[in-house]
């Protein structure tokens, strides 16, 4: 049984958490409006505060799109993330690259709609 209420997509970046004075450098495997795996063989001590960084690069700007979260698990690939606090530009960068890469984008509008209008 799921129990995600978002949808994941693949999408393979380059990204960095810093974790104090930890940065660890990885590839996003997959996003979520609620969080992301990050591809990694680094790990994490503790349940420290993280700052995400991911970046976006095009033929002629690049575009980093910033979050807070917390690691929720740690395997041998990697490190799942959830999201916590984000600026509305990244929210709203982070809802088009999920509906852009679903095979249903209204679906994910869908689930943003209710997740607002839930609270």
């Amino acid at each position: 049984m799921e129990k995600r209420k978002n949808r994941r997509v693949p999408f393979e970046v380059a990204a960095t958490v810093l974790s104090g004075p930890i940065i660890i450098d990885g590839t996003v495997d997959n996003l979520s409006m609620n969080g992301m795996f990050l591809n990694t063989r680094e790990r994490l001590s503790g349940d420290c505060p993280l700052e995400v960084s991911i970046t976006l690069s095009g033929s002629s700007s690049t575009l980093s799109i910033k979050f807070k979260g917390r690691a929720l698990r740690q395997t041998e690939t990697g490190i799942a993330i959830q999201f916590q606090e984000m600026d509305l530009d990244s929210f709203i960068h982070l809802r088009n690259i999920v509906a852009n890469n679903s095979d249903d984008p209204d679906a994910v509008y869908e689930e943003y709609y209710k997740s607002i209008t839930s609270k």
